[in-house]
């Protein structure tokens, strides 16, 4: 029996691990945007970045960036990652900042002092909160509700795979978008034309919906 996936299923987001992406046919199939993953810790940039988002705008198709969070100084991680998506701000980029479990021991995992500390100073740089992407580890961290700062100023990026879409936190009352599937696991589709098995992401509302958020949370 197949599951309706609550919200606008019209999203992916992408890094260099996804080997083959024709943005054309995906639209052609019913993407209207794209996050990709810019930078992890104080060096890296993904390899792949700068040349998807340039693709994904000469589509007019939506675009975002995150940040994978590591345990590094705060202000080194959010200098990196606002100065590689600087230059594709004329597109509206959505800003996002990825809060899990580092596999990397030598990087470390950010801390929730540390995230709270970022959000803010991203706000000061911004002049907007970033949008904040986790699953089961996020909000099991968070579930004391302790020193939140202004965590729930942030929109949400719920990563949750299962058909009962729930598990959501008191910190904020709704997801904006909801990462259903990694590909493999969670409900169907897994897959999109043009790109196959890939983390496939549910807006919480409808096209218009889209725009107004945009708008209101993308660095321009």
């Amino acid at each position: 029996m197949s599951t309706t996936i609550p919200g606008l299923n019209a999203f992916v987001d992408l890094s260099h691990h996804n080997l083959n992406v024709d943005f054309k046919q995906a639209q052609a199939a019913g993407l209207v945007g794209m996050i990709h993953k810019a930078t992890q810790h104080t060096d890296y940039i993904d390899p792949q970045y700068g040349v998807r988002v340039a693709q994904a705008r000469a589509l007019g198709l939506y675009i975002g960036a995150y940040h994978f969070a590591t345990a590094a100084p705060v202000q080194q991680q959010l200098d990196h990652f606002l100065a590689a998506i600087k230059p594709f701000c004329s597109a509206q980029v959505l800003p996002c900042l990825d809060w899990e479990l580092n596999p990397d021991s030598q990087q470390g995992s950010m801390s929730q002092q540390q995230l709270v500390e970022l959000i803010d100073l991203f706000k000061q740089a911004t002049g907007v909160y970033p949008v904040i992407y986790g699953g089961y580890w996020m909000l099991d961290m968070l579930k004391d509700e302790k020193n939140l700062g202004n965590l729930g100023q942030c929109p949400l990026w719920q990563a949750f795979y299962s058909s009962s879409f729930g598990y959501l936190s008191d910190i904020w009352s709704d997801w904006a978008l909801l990462q259903y599937t990694d590909g493999t696991l969670g409900p169907e589709p897994h897959s999109m034309a043009g790109i196959g098995p890939v983390d496939r992401d549910s807006f919480n509302g409808s096209l218009a919906d889209v725009a107004n958020f945009w708008k209101q949370h993308a660095l321009s």
